[in-house]
């Protein structure tokens, strides 16, 4: 069991998870650069990531970049696609509104759009590529965000950072309720993270004991 002290932080963090903000990364190869968007997903309060292998080779999100994202990767729920229509198609059925991030003129500036849809799912794309054809074919509504330098396109993982920071400024202005979950949610959330805490004592505890097991062979 936890200590009151880890209880009650896993209890303000579950309570503290967006309503309805998601993201979907789609054939990141970089397992850095998913960690860092694992850490910038926890910091604003998003629970669930979507990730997609369709041409790139598939990794588990919770054992990969773990270093990038200071482990908390693993306090996450990750949904894993191998197809990107299949994916984006099934969100849409579960009512979410997807928002990719494109470099194209035609797209909305980031903190010109309305993003105080009720459920809001932001794409992001490869590191070379970006998003594919496919993804932005049936994203609701694409957006960018400016820039004013030579380069014309940032990290995926800090893209992903700046975006998720301005539909969080956009719903404490403009839509504070989504900020909040209900009860069933918040519970769901924290039964979720203590399985996670469960899991982690017991794999911690295990290597603790093969690293003792290791020093003392090297004594032998």
């Amino acid at each position: 069991m936890p200590t009151e002290e880890r209880l009650n932080k896993l209890r303000r963090v579950a309570a503290g998870r967006q309503s309805g903000l998601t993201v979907v990364i789609e054939d990141v190869f970089d397992p850095h650069n998913l960690g860092a968007i694992a850490r910038s997903c926890d910091a604003f309060g998003i629970q669930q990531v979507n990730v997609i292998f369709e041409k790139q080779p598939a990794f588990d999100p919770k054992e990969v970049g773990k270093n990038s994202s200071t482990a908390t990767n693993k306090w996450l729920e990750y949904r894993v696609h191998h197809d990107t229509e299949t994916a984006l198609r099934g969100l849409k059925s579960e009512g979410w509104q997807l928002a990719a991030t494109v470099i194209d003129p035609a797209a909305a500036p980031i903190h010109e759009a309305d993003l105080c849809a009720p459920k809001l799912a932001l794409l992001f794309g490869n590191e070379k590529t970006g998003l594919s054809a496919k993804a932005i074919s049936l994203a609701d509504r694409l957006v960018t965000i400016p820039m004013a330098g030579i380069a014309q396109s940032m990290n995926v993982s800090v893209s992903a950072a700046l975006a998720i920071y301005e539909v969080t400024a956009q719903r404490r202005a403009r839509c504070p309720e989504l900020l909040r979950v209900d009860g069933d949610e918040a519970a769901r959330t924290l039964a979720y993270l203590l399985e996670m805490h469960e899991h982690l004592s017991r794999r911690n505890k295990r290597l603790r004991k093969e690293r003792a097991k290791k020093r003392l062979a090297k004594l032998e």
